[in-house]
């Protein structure tokens, strides 16, 4: 009885989207069957977010929190060796039925992946000799790891281009809550950045390399390559690679310069912004399969801008008012600095990016989205360089704030001059 309740009411949520899908110019019933579960999956990451945010704020000191934040920062730059491009080159791949390009891109990436673990043995010695013992024992480790969790979350790319939003939600929620539990109980019975560090990595390989390695093979249904798209992967990867540096630098330069404690300050002000900003991005998987599967003009794909400029900027002003009291109620010992998150929050606009950069991707402009990375990462390394230097943490938030004005600019100008 109730599955015959629940079948009719799907039945007509779905014959009224497809109702006024004409009207609203989107196609509704893709977007409500795919944002349904992406938004379910979105909330789960999020909600591991905000959970560990919490534990890492009141259960860990502020020294502690910032060298865990050190090592995510150093493995997060280790990343540009793991061809940070290929990922949108299989989903744009398999969109157009090209499925064994999946394979052929993982292989590409575990291959060079292992210059990023050189990287790491090289920071496992540099920290040796400034007598950080601790860090170089976990670098250490995590060098010969690094490889395996480079292609660990690789199924999402496959998925995303099989439009299984369903089945990706389900494998990611069940990734975030296995990793939440046991990264809590690390924290709460050790406090050791040592077991938080590696534990968080081995779940990561363990869990995801399972569903990218032997859980995704089922669907896979031909070995056909797309090798443009493999190149056009490698080719992005190259300018990501630069870029994922610039975004990692400024946690760099305030853990050498302000210390580890200030590091933590500054990800404490920065993640709910950021969490709110990987919700919205939830919606994004389903934008590059559907640009990639249809002739969309450049006239199509902005007439809805005046309505995502209106969510963007809704979301925006939500922050700000309820920013003081999650503050006051999960993060007291940072209350302090409630007023950086809430200026942090106001780079959020840079959201409206996302239609433009992605039809420039499906038009394979390569060009034009390294000329996109080279610019704009050049840009964040200076400005978090000199914002740090003479303005410390403040400095940090608006050399962040400059950095995607300037983002966003710079693809409305390439969307309007190059696309067609």
């Amino acid at each position: 009885m109730v599955k015959k309740h629940y079948n009719n009411l799907k039945d007509r949520l779905y014959n009224l989207a497809k109702k006024y899908s004409s009207k609203v110019g989107l196609d509704l019933p893709y977007f409500i069957k795919g944002g349904f579960w992406l938004s379910i999956g979105q909330f789960f990451g999020t909600l591991k977010g905000f959970i560990l945010s919490i534990v890492f704020a009141n259960l860990l000191s502020k020294e502690v929190f910032g060298e865990y934040s050190f090592v995510m920062t150093v493995l997060g730059i280790a990343g540009i060796f793991a061809l940070p491009g290929m990922g949108v080159a299989v989903v744009q791949a398999v969109a157009k039925g090209y499925e064994g390009t999946y394979f052929r891109a993982l292989k590409d990436v575990f291959k060079w992946s292992w210059l990023g673990g050189l990287l790491l043995l090289c920071v496992s010695v540099h920290e040796y000799f400034f007598g950080r013992f601790n860090l170089t024992l976990i670098f250490l480790i995590l060098s010969s790891l690094f490889p395996f969790y480079s292609i660990s979350g690789f199924y999402s790319a496959l998925l995303n281009g099989k439009k299984r939003f369903d089945i990706l939600t389900k494998l990611s929620s069940f990734f975030n809550i296995i990793s939440t539990i046991l990264i809590v109980a690390v924290v709460f019975f050790t406090e050791s950045v040592f077991w938080i560090s590696v534990i968080t990595v081995l779940v990561q390989i363990l869990i995801n390399g399972y569903f990218s390695l032997f859980y995704v093979k089922k669907y896979v249904k031909n070995n056909e390559i797309d090798e443009h798209s493999i190149e056009f992967g490698k080719n992005i990867s190259y300018s990501q690679a630069f870029s994922n540096i610039a975004n990692n630098f400024d946690s760099l330069v305030i853990a050498y310069f302000l210390g580890f404690s200030s590091l933590a300050i500054f990800k404490i002000v920065t993640l709910l912004p950021n969490q709110i900003k990987m919700l919205a991005n939830a919606f994004t998987p389903m934008l590059l399969p559907k640009i990639a599967s249809q002739d969309l003009s450049k006239k199509d794909l902005m007439k809805h801008f005046k309505k995502f400029f209106l969510v963007v900027v809704f979301l925006i002003l939500i922050y700000w008012v309820v920013a003081p009291f999650i503050f006051k109620w999960f993060y007291i010992q940072y209350y302090d600095y409630v007023w950086l998150s809430m200026l942090y929050h106001m780079s959020f606009i840079v959201m409206l990016y996302i239609l433009p950069f992605n039809y420039l991707i499906k038009e394979k402009k390569g060009d034009l989205i390294n000329k996109f990375y080279n610019y704009s990462a050049i840009l964040l390394i200076v400005l978090s360089l000199i914002g740090i230097y003479f303005y410390g943490l403040l400095g940090a938030i608006m050399a962040r704030i400059i950095h995607r004005s300037f983002v966003m600019v710079i693809t409305f100008l390439f969307f309007f001059k190059y696309c067609k």
